[in-house]
């Protein structure tokens, strides 16, 4: 009886003490379908929820593992930074941890920064990645001059501007914030929302580690194919922006990528999976079907 309770006691403590690491992961995840893995990393501020309908069109021949960071759309956030290094082994120890094989990995914005990290680091656990949106050096592309580097001050400066709103002011903000990323009108609050709910220092600090974080040089030890997909959407305001600069912008950017095929979209903002979701589902089938 004894030597019963104890094995009882120890497969107690085993159980808590696996579900006590899944509680420490700083995100949140959902799991649906079953085959081949594949796992979405949504932007910043965003809930996993932005996959939704992409995710609809896959987990019913993949296993979908849909992530919100912490400090995003009302997960809780991390005590402290930094914030990107943490995401990237978090996620990478959770490919190891479940085992997955053959990952395809999806990201968006600064989900696809992650992805690329990920994709730098680990060789043996996936197949694909799929960058929507994202660039290795984010900084470069606005100005060419910039210098690698995390900058405390600007991210200060952009807590402070944070903390100086209110709810109701935070919450318009994001909502600007979304009309000028997203051209459908009916995903504007949703995207507001996920932001509103967002803590303030991870937006403020997180952002401001991958505006400094420059892996132009890192991305070229990339093994595993890559698809990224950019966004273009015509603006008769903006007369340069052309769909032959993005392309040129992220080829320059992307160029020590040997690996990577990039793909512009047509009439999409930021948020490509709202704006042209069949193109993207047509180009993320080519893809990943292509052997």
């Amino acid at each position: 009886m004894k030597k019963a309770i104890l094995i009882f006691i120890l497969i107690l403590n085993v159980t808590l003490f696996a579900h006590a690491g899944r509680l420490n992961e700083p995100f949140k995840v959902q799991v649906s379908g079953k085959g081949q893995a594949m796992l979405f990393i949504p932007g910043a501020t965003c809930s996993g929820d932005e996959w939704m309908s992409t995710v609809a069109h896959y987990n019913k021949n993949f296993e979908c593992h849909v992530f919100t960071l912490a400090g995003y759309a009302g997960v809780a956030p991390l005590k402290d930074g930094p914030y990107l290094s943490t995401f990237k082994s978090a996620l990478m120890d959770y490919i190891k941890t479940h085992k997955l094989k053959n990952v395809i990995l999806v990201g968006h914005s600064i989900g696809g920064f992650l992805a690329l990290n990920i994709a730098a680091e680990m060789k043996d656990e996936l197949a694909k990645v799929v960058v929507i949106d994202a660039m290795p050096f984010y900084a470069a592309a606005m100005n060419p001059t910039a210098q690698s580097g995390f900058n405390e001050k600007q991210a200060k400066t952009f807590l402070e501007q944070y903390n100086q709103m209110s709810d109701a002011q935070l919450k318009a903000y994001q909502l600007n914030v979304a009309k000028s990323l997203c051209a459908d009108s009916t995903k504007w609050d949703a995207i507001a929302t996920w932001g509103a709910q967002s803590d303030r220092k991870t937006m403020a600090y997180n952002f401001t580690e991958m505006m400094g974080d420059d892996i132009q040089d890192k991305i070229a030890s990339i093994s595993v194919p890559v698809l990224v997909l950019a966004a273009f959407k015509e603006s008769p305001q903006y007369v340069g922006f052309t769909k032959a600069y993005v392309n040129g912008t992220f080829q320059k950017q992307y160029a020590k990528c040997k690996t990577c095929t990039i793909q512009v979209s047509n009439d999409a903002r930021h948020f490509i999976m709202f704006d042209e979701p069949r193109w993207m589902l047509n180009e993320m089938d080519k893809f990943i079907t292509k052997l």
